[in-house]
């Protein structure tokens, strides 16, 4: 699913404008990416938690020329699913599988 989708599901199902329901998408994000760069940490009850983590730099492998390749450090995002979602997952998963 696309932004774009979310969006007119959203102005949908609330019945207001579409420009109004993408507004209030893009500032949801906007403020999520901001309270990550300076807290480095967001937890949305009952969806998840969403944590800045630094990688470590390394040494890999060109696949190609088989060449070593420094990788410097950096940082990454990671999603740890709320238990409603991890619960929901395996509900549809269920479902999927039958």
């Amino acid at each position: 699913m696309t932004k774009k989708q979310i969006v007119r599901q959203i102005a949908t199902e609330l019945n207001i404008d579409q420009t109004l329901a993408k507004k209030v998408v893009q500032r949801c994000l906007d403020t999520i990416i901001d309270v990550l760069a300076k807290e480095g940490r967001i937890e949305l009850r009952n969806f998840g938690v969403f944590e800045v983590k630094r990688r470590a730099a390394r040494k890999a492998r060109n696949p190609r020329t088989n060449e070593e390749v420094w990788v410097p450090p950096k940082k990454v995002v990671r999603f740890q699913a709320g238990k409603n979602v991890a619960k929901r997952l395996q509900t549809v998963g269920a479902e999927s599988a039958n």
